[in-house]
């Protein structure tokens, strides 16, 4: 499968950062994880992001740091923030910037449902093109249902927070 884009994933909570990498590999992202603010900046110095997936309350450098830090950049992702915080919290964070808020403990499908949205919306503006799955070859055979990669499916793996 080819990559629908290239996120990433700002999450000073393992297993919560660990979850969010899987589910967006799962729909097609390639996805780097950086634990906290800094780190993110050190990454996105190096690489070039379509999205940004960023929990607000980190050590060293906070989401909301993050977030404007980003806004200084020429080239920078789509941000979409991820928290557990209030809507009066949340409120603070540059909406310019942000294009979307999931609440946590999020819904798996609200998460690929706001990386599809951003990556449709970079498509629509024509910096990104998202490729579709390859065609199977004749005779290829078809995945047996039951059948399974070793993965589990994103859409029945429960968020741990």
């Amino acid at each position: 499968m080819e990559s629908k884009g290239r996120l990433l994933v700002v999450d000073d909570d393992r297993a919560i950062r660990k979850l969010l990498e899987r589910i967006a590999r799962r729909a097609g992202f390639e996805v780097d994880g950086a634990k906290d603010g800094i780190e993110a900046l050190d990454m996105l110095d190096r690489a070039d992001y379509d999205v940004a997936l960023i929990d607000l309350m980190m050590p060293r450098l906070s989401g909301y740091e993050l977030v404007q830090h980003i806004g200084t950049r020429p080239r920078r992702p789509v941000v979409i923030v991820a928290t557990a915080l209030t809507s009066s919290d949340v409120a603070s964070v540059d909406d310019t910037l942000v294009r979307r808020v999931i609440r946590k403990p999020f819904d798996v499908h609200a998460v690929v449902a706001a990386l599809t949205e951003a990556m449709r919306d970079l498509n629509a503006k024509g910096t990104l093109t998202i490729a579709e799955p390859p065609a199977k070859e004749p005779g290829e055979a078809e995945t047996e249902a039951g059948e399974s990669d070793g993965e589990t499916d994103p859409l029945n793996v429960r968020p741990p927070c």
